[in-house]
């Protein structure tokens, strides 16, 4: 069965079910308090009606007993009266010459009304015949209505009418009711199904439009979720191919490492046997430096990545920190570095800040090229943090790339690792801190590091 189908189903039934018990409940109560104002009229009107005939009855005053009789006529639901001596004889029937007079009634009701003081009623189909002895001192009559339940009847057809009426309506305004919830519930629910189907194909989906909060929240947190796991699958992905890239990357960097060592002695050895030599071909030699200390960079950049160790924290100088920093770097003359000698001290591992430092100017290095410029390394201290920041007046960074620049194998350069930047994103959030690059108004970008206080070590 559809779902709409049932969520009709569900509030049609107990709604439907509720009305026709209540219904039933309240036509048995107003039938029965109908029937009791009928029985208490009846009652009254015979009490009155005796009250009236003491007088007459114990006169034998026939006249003034049919004028009596008449006017009880005059009401429809009445359908006969009569007036009996003590004896159960008719006395009169309210007719004019009163045919039956003196006639004995065989009725067992009429007969058992004889010498008796109590009031009685009897229910037939269609009538009920209530006899009231006469009393004056003693019984000198007996006073016999017959009531007419047609009224009684017609007024019951007609509340089950009512009832049929009422029942039918509610029924009605509930398909309505029902159907209209049921579109309402089942079409969001199907939607949300539908958006479930999209996401499982890759398709994107937006919040459904509904009126009920509950659903829409419910779809909010589904996207949500989905998106959450899409994000989940793809550092998965990424981490699993970086991880592999990192393995591969660790052998390689290590067999490199003794060919660049045997390299660099056999430069020094030349260098001491045969000077004139490499005097005459210091360019050459120029090259091969420069050409080994890039890869040694680069072996350093995937050795760091691959193998992020817990920073050792000590109190460190910021000035200590920068100057081995700018040792380890070679300068173009082209470029000035800008830079105070600042004696603060920051808790921090200072080799692995050193290795931050040393990607962040080299980054500046290649940026500003072979048309030089400046490089500012700046250092402020607030209250729960130590800040330090890397700025150069190069081209800047794309506004585009400026988020992505710290993500694996990401660059904006022809050459590299492409790790660098990531390496020391592992460097710093290892410290407890962060490290985020913005372009500054006029030219070139600024990096920042943010590291806890001294006073958050523990």
């Amino acid at each position: 069965m559809k779902l709409s189908n049932r969520i009709i189903l569900i509030t049609i039934i107990p709604l439907i079910t509720s009305t026709i018990i209540a219904s039933v409940v309240i036509l048995g109560i107003s039938n029965e308090q109908l029937f009791d104002s009928t029985i208490s009229q009846i009652k009254s009107l015979c009490q009155l009606t005796e009250s009236e005939m003491r007088n007459p009855m114990n006169h034998l005053d026939v006249d003034h007993l049919n004028e009596i009789v008449d006017n009880l006529e005059e009401d429809p639901n009445i359908l006969q009266v009569l007036i009996l001596f003590p004896d159960g004889r008719l006395l009169t029937d309210g007719t004019d010459y009163d045919y039956n007079y003196g006639t004995t009634f065989e009725d067992e009701f009429i007969q058992g009304m004889i010498n008796s003081e109590e009031e009685k009623m009897q229910f037939k189909e269609s009538m009920i015949r209530a006899a009231k002895p006469i009393v004056l001192n003693d019984i000198i009559g007996i006073l016999v209505i017959d009531y007419s339940t047609n009224e009684i009847n017609m007024n019951i057809q007609k509340s089950i009418y009512n009832v049929i009426g009422i029942i039918t309506i509610i029924t009605s305004i509930s398909i309505i009711v029902a159907v209209v919830l049921s579109r309402s519930i089942s079409k969001p629910i199907l939607e949300i199904e539908k958006n479930l189907k999209n996401m499982g194909a890759g398709i994107s989906s937006e919040v459904i439009d509904t009126n009920i909060p509950e659903i829409k929240n419910l779809s909010q947190k589904i996207i949500d979720m989905n998106n959450e796991i899409e994000k989940y699958q793809k550092e998965l992905v990424k981490n699993e191919r970086l991880t592999t890239i990192g393995e591969m990357s660790a052998r390689i960097t290590h067999d490199l490492r003794n060919p660049l060592t045997a390299i660099v002695n056999a430069i020094e050895v030349m260098k001491l046997k045969k000077p004139e030599m490499v005097k005459e071909n210091q360019q050459y030699f120029d090259m091969m430096g420069d050409a080994i200390l890039r890869m040694n960079h680069q072996v350093d950049e995937v050795l760091g990545f691959v193998k992020t160790r817990e920073p050792k924290r000590e109190i460190v100088k910021m000035s200590d920190i920068i100057s081995g920093t700018l040792k380890s770097i070679e300068i173009p003359n082209s470029i000035k570095i800008k830079n105070e000698k600042y004696e603060n001290q920051i808790w921090c591992d200072k080799l692995q800040i050193q290795n931050v430092l040393t990607n962040l100017i080299i980054n500046s290095i290649h940026a500003l090229d072979k048309k030089g410029g400046e490089i500012k390394i700046n250092f402020v201290e607030e209250t729960n943090k130590d800040i330090i920041s890397v700025q150069d007046d190069g081209p800047g960074i794309p506004e585009k790339s400026i988020e992505q620049i710290f993500e694996p194998l990401y660059t904006t350069k022809q050459t590299g690792t492409r790790l660098g930047l990531v390496t020391c994103r592992n460097i710093i959030e290892a410290h407890k801190g962060q490290i985020y690059a913005q372009n500054l108004e006029n030219r070139g970008v600024k990096f920042v590091i943010e590291l806890p206080k001294i006073t958050e070590r523990n």
